[in-house]
């Protein structure tokens, strides 16, 4: 019994084997490289496909190798892209976050840097800063306070690299550790504009409905 997150319903479901085989070994020709499948997930009914280096042999044929097989050896496609959650964050923002790390987690770095940018100047726009261009936006939410200059150069980190994307410098693909790190800072310029200060509100509420 297999189960797996499903690309299609994004649920943990049962997956069930239509058709399995040995994936050859374009090296030696060997059949044992892979266990490969075809399997419907039993919440929805779509189709995806598994891949496993470090299978089960048990079992009569290659579907019963899929079944014996711990659900942690399959790699599955297509990706099921993950994102945190930012509860705090005004949703069209969020929304941009989420697609940021979820590009990031299926290998679609350079999106995952423009969205990158992207929040940086939505987050600007929301607090007012409308005016100049991303560089202004950027400096305008240091001097109001908004931001701390820390995190101030953190923006101007994520505008460098996504700019080289957006002026279509991208002969040269990103690094996955800078593509890391330019979602480290925007998640930080995040937590600071809206989540940190809402986590406060939270607790400061909390405190003046407990006081006697």
């Amino acid at each position: 019994m297999t189960a797996a997150l499903c690309a299609f319903c994004e649920k943990n479901a049962h997956m069930t084997p239509q058709w399995a085989s040995l994936l050859k070994s374009r090296r030696t020709g060997e059949l044992k490289d892979a266990l490969q499948a075809a399997a419907t997930c039993d919440n929805c009914g779509h189709a995806s496909l598994a891949l496993a280096h470090s299978y089960s042999t048990s079992g009569g044929d290659y579907k019963a190798y899929f079944n014996n097989t711990q659900d942690d050896a399959f790699e599955w496609f297509p990706r099921v892209g993950a994102a945190p959650q930012f509860p705090d964050v005004p949703e069209h923002i969020a929304r941009a976050a989420r697609e940021a790390h979820s590009s990031f987690s299926i290998n679609a770095n350079m999106a995952a840097i423009l969205m990158a940018r992207t929040v940086v100047e939505a987050t600007a726009k929301e607090k007012g800063i409308t005016k100049g261009n991303l560089l202004a936006k950027i400096d305008d939410l240091a001097s109001k306070s908004i931001i701390r200059n820390d995190t101030k150069d953190a923006a101007h980190e994520i505008r460098h690299l996504g700019n080289d994307m957006a002026h279509g410098d991208i002969a040269d693909l990103p690094e996955i550790g800078d593509v890391a790190d330019v979602l480290a800072l925007m998640d930080e310029v995040l937590n600071e504009v809206f989540q940190g200060p809402a986590k406060t509100a939270r607790l400061r509420d909390r405190r003046a409905g407990g006081a006697s």
